[in-house]
């Protein structure tokens, strides 16, 4: 019991001895004046009223549905690249990929 005790009262030491660097570590943070909060404050609201001016833009556009441009036939020299299915095909697909 003598040894729990004993145990229990080092390991409170120990942890308020490990714990006042801590303490002390953030209080001693400088906090900015509230005159540099404000304009960092400001700054950010301008810079959401930037970013939602230009959804604004985004959004009109997209709604105006432009129609899309009409297709248009194109002729790809693929060369000796590898490929599956007939050389004649009326349709081909080519996908084109980066492994690293």
């Amino acid at each position: 019991m003598k040894r729990w005790n004993l145990g229990l009262s080092l390991g409170f030491v120990l942890a308020c001895f490990l714990s006042a660097p801590l303490a002390r570590a953030q209080q001693q943070q400088p906090t900015p004046p509230p005159d540099e909060l404000k304009k960092d404050i400001e700054a950010l609201k301008e810079s959401v009223k930037s970013i939602q001016t230009d959804v604004r833009e985004i959004k009109a556009l997209l709604q105006r549905g432009q129609p899309a441009p009409p297709p248009q036939n194109v002729v790809l020299d693929l060369g000796k690249s590898p490929f599956k299915g007939q050389s004649s095909a009326k349709l081909t697909l080519v996908e084109i990929s980066d492994y690293q």
